[in-house]
């Protein structure tokens, strides 16, 4: 488990790069603002900027030049991504006080695979997912930002009976119930949600699986994560079952634009970005993001296409590969 607890030290590390990095952007352009002034039928312009406790006016013409137009929206993009970052390295000199707090993780991982659930097709996904991928693959570190481990259980359930449930609460975790009826269970500032696709009666309180015999919550768009998962390692003895790079990657650019998703919108975005530098350099996985996107229906290409519009904005230092995925995808 070292290894996660030094993904979570590197996060720091990374998220000081990205501050420095948008800090030296940032002291280039231009700052302030353009005002109109009409006077006698004409339009004048000027830019307006604070210089120490004083604003500053200059007198920019009758028109203005679109490049300076476009440096100032990169610098109101660069600002509010700038303040993004320093609020993770907030939380992260915080949390590397907290850094045992994935030991629960183990825990949970080594119980399942007690009970053979890997083999039961169950995944691990969500923020999880993307720390092991992490420790796996060459790609960029991001903060871990949540504490909840999603664990996908796939409908309908074709492995042995399973006792998720008496695995978590030997444990110490305690089970909780969900207003549609779902369970998830918390320990020690941890909660574990069982999530599975959404059938015709997706709208209906959540049914428990016979097999986990859980509840799990029902949710659009999952069953894309089924398609071809892949095994690592996590610690000696113990390995998870996680969706393919390629199919996480379209997941989590598929829900970015979900009302429910707004909160966890950068996120989703970021990660599944880059999750994209690798897809898009690696034979494999690009293969099966193309095949992928083929199969997809046609709603669910159309927020693929609306979140990476999205992602121009929500990441601006990643435009290439925005542009890449654009040119490969829609």
């Amino acid at each position: 488990m070292n290894d996660i607890k030094d993904t979570l030290r590197e996060s720091q590390e990374f998220f000081r790069g990205q501050e420095r990095s948008l800090a030296a952007r940032l002291a280039v352009l231009p700052k302030g603002r353009i005002k109109a002034d009409r006077k006698g039928g004409e339009i004048y312009f000027y830019l307006q900027y604070r210089k120490g406790r004083s604003v500053k006016t200059d007198y920019l013409g009758k028109s203005v030049q679109a490049d300076l137009r476009a440096k100032l929206a990169e610098r109101k993009r660069l600002e509010k991504e700038l303040a993004l970052v320093r609020e993770k390295l907030k939380l992260l000199r915080t949390r590397r006080e907290d850094a045992d707090f994935v030991d629960p993780l183990l825990s949970i991982l080594k119980a399942l695979t007690k009970e053979h659930a890997r083999d039961a097709g169950l995944e691990i996904i969500g923020s999880w997912c993307f720390l092991l991928y992490q420790k796996h693959f060459p790609m960029e570190r991001y903060a871990l930002k949540t504490d909840d481990l999603d664990i996908l259980i796939p409908r309908p359930f074709k492995g042995r009976a399973i006792d998720l449930a008496g695995s978590l609460q030997r444990l110490g975790f305690i089970q909780h119930f969900n207003a549609d009826g779902s369970t998830y269970f918390s320990s020690s500032g941890m909660k574990v949600d069982f999530l599975t696709k959404a059938g015709r009666e997706g709208s209906k309180p959540s049914r428990p699986v016979k097999g986990p015999a859980v509840a799990p919550q029902e949710l659009r768009y999952l069953e894309i994560l089924f398609d071809e998962p892949l095994v690592l390692k996590v610690a000696r003895g113990v390995k998870a079952k996680v969706p393919a790079p390629a199919a996480f990657l379209l997941h989590k650019l598929i829900v970015a634009t979900l009302p429910e998703r707004r909160g966890k919108r950068e996120k989703d975005l970021r990660q599944a970005v880059y999750v994209a530098k690798y897809v898009l350099t690696d034979r494999s996985e690009s293969d099966r993001l193309r095949r992928l996107w083929r199969e997809l229906p046609r709603k669910w290409k159309a927020r693929v296409g609306k979140a990476l519009e999205e992602s121009r904005h929500a990441v601006p230092l990643e435009e290439g590969v925005v542009h890449r995925l654009r040119e490969v995808l829609v």
